[in-house]
């Protein structure tokens, strides 16, 4: 790994952890609305799918080791072991799988990523909150609806932000569009 990619998912990694402070609770959800799925989408387009899985890794690492980078300041195992810890676990396949179509189909790629990225998110989030408050599966999942289409909001404003983005680093730097897996 080049320094480059080393500094890069560093960056990435601040990114991400500035991005779940701003954070909003939701009185009727147990996960807050915050800023994390937007920066995974916005990297996963910025970053190579090894950069981006490696961003993530970084970041939940970060939080399960203490640092306070997770939703509201929070942190540590118990955190991923909670009510949140099955959306935290499944970030990182989510912004590999989106970076990763994303490189091979560009815009189609994106919005199919996002698609498989949100539904094996909101699986394992959902799967994993209604073991924890042994609450129905579907039950979850109808509550989750508003969420999603929050997260879906995201993805399009991703979008209209991350491309100009990358058209101007392709020109500036041939090599952005490499097909890294």
């Amino acid at each position: 790994m080049k320094t480059s990619d080393l500094t890069h998912i560093a960056l990435g990694t601040a990114f991400l952890c500035v991005a779940a402070q701003i954070s909003l609770p939701l009185p009727v959800f147990p996960v807050p609305f915050t800023l994390q799925v937007f920066a995974i989408f916005f990297l996963s387009v910025l970053m190579p799918p090894r950069q981006s899985l490696m961003t993530v890794l970084m970041y939940i690492l970060l939080g399960a080791l203490g640092l306070p980078v997770f939703a509201g300041g929070s942190s540590g195992i118990g955190i991923l072991m909670g009510k949140t810890g099955g959306f935290l676990l499944s970030f990182p396949f989510c912004a590999y799988l989106i970076s990763w179509m994303h490189k091979r189909f560009d815009t189609y790629g994106y919005w199919v990523g996002i698609t498989v990225g949100l539904c094996i998110t909101y699986t394992a989030g959902v799967l994993q909150l209604s073991f924890i408050s042994n609450t129905p599966f579907r039950v979850i999942l109808w509550g989750m609806l508003p969420l999603l289409l929050m997260d879906l909001l995201k993805a399009i404003a991703t979008y209209t932000v991350a491309y100009p983005i990358t058209k101007v680093l392709k020109q500036l730097i041939p090599n952005t569009s490499a097909k890294e897996g």
